[in-house]
């Protein structure tokens, strides 16, 4: 994701969350006060909160990628443990605005539900930009073309003239085969070649799909990879990561090692690598 179009779309999206807030005026700040004086004072104490918790969704994102813990569990259980101390920094910059509020009992759910905005937001900014970036690339699933077909058996392998997968109708005409990886990133699959990377709109099981029989493994929940992809094995903590052709690195589920060193798709020799 291209790091400047994602930090705008999501000041985009706190500033929008700020004027809701500023509007709605909540624990009292409605009465007495301009919608510009509310939409200030919620938009720098929500600034807050975007300060303290960015900070731990982007860890914990990280984390979930390094530890195959689920993503989405991890990102929110971040946010809300942040919740306290930011209702306790609220508590004591913030006196005016929730002068109506006794105590924590009503600050700590709200400031929960304010981490969980900025989780929201940060969730949709990415996936926004994700769009953005496709329709830009021209990478979005265009229509296969309408060229005479021949014949096949049912049963055989649907490949293009070349031997390509019937994945590579759907890539840009600057990719160029061979496919040495299929990665999932969220509702997309990165298509990694030899010289580059481009992205689909669809799922990672129907990309393995369209690989028609290309010899590979999935050897992670996100990552499928080709035979002929794999340059190396390296050591990564307690598990493994295949060094791809590109230069590119695979993680390897540890549940999945001993299937595929079963299936001679990990080779082993003497020095540790493939």
């Amino acid at each position: 994701m291209n790091w400047l179009r994602g930090a705008l779309l999501e000041a985009w999206g706190m500033a929008v969350f700020a004027v809701i807030v500023g509007f709605l005026g909540p624990f009292g700040s409605y009465t007495g006060n301009t919608l510009v004086y509310r939409v200030q004072t919620w938009g720098g104490l929500l600034l807050g909160a975007y300060v303290f918790v960015r900070p731990l969704i982007w860890g914990s994102d990280h984390l979930a990628r390094r530890t195959d813990l689920p993503r989405e569990a991890l990102a929110f259980w971040s946010a809300a443990a942040m919740s306290v101390p930011l209702a306790m920094v609220w508590r004591a910059v913030g006196q005016d605005a929730f002068r109506a509020l006794n105590g924590y009992a009503v600050l700590v759910p709200f400031a929960l539900l304010c981490a969980l905005a900025v989780l929201g937001v940060t969730r949709w900014a990415h996936s926004t930009s994700r769009r953005l970036q496709i329709r830009s690339a021209g990478a979005a699933v265009p229509a296969l073309p309408e060229e005479p077909q021949p014949e096949i058996d049912g049963n055989a392998d649907i490949k293009n003239a070349d031997g390509a997968p019937k994945l590579m109708a759907r890539l840009g005409s600057a990719f160029r085969f061979p496919i040495v990886a299929l990665q999932s990133e969220d509702h997309y699959v990165r298509v990694h070649g030899a010289n580059g990377s481009e992205l689909l709109l669809m799922r990672l099981r129907d990309a393995i799909a369209e690989m028609d029989g290309i010899p590979g493994e999935q050897v992670h929940r996100s990552w499928w990879v080709a035979r002929d992809g794999v340059e190396g094995l390296a050591k990564s903590g307690r598990g493994w990561t295949i060094r791809l052709i590109n230069g590119q690195l695979a993680p390897v589920a540890r549940e999945s090692v001993d299937r595929l060193r079963r299936s001679g798709f990990l080779r082993e020799l003497t020095d540790g690598s493939i």
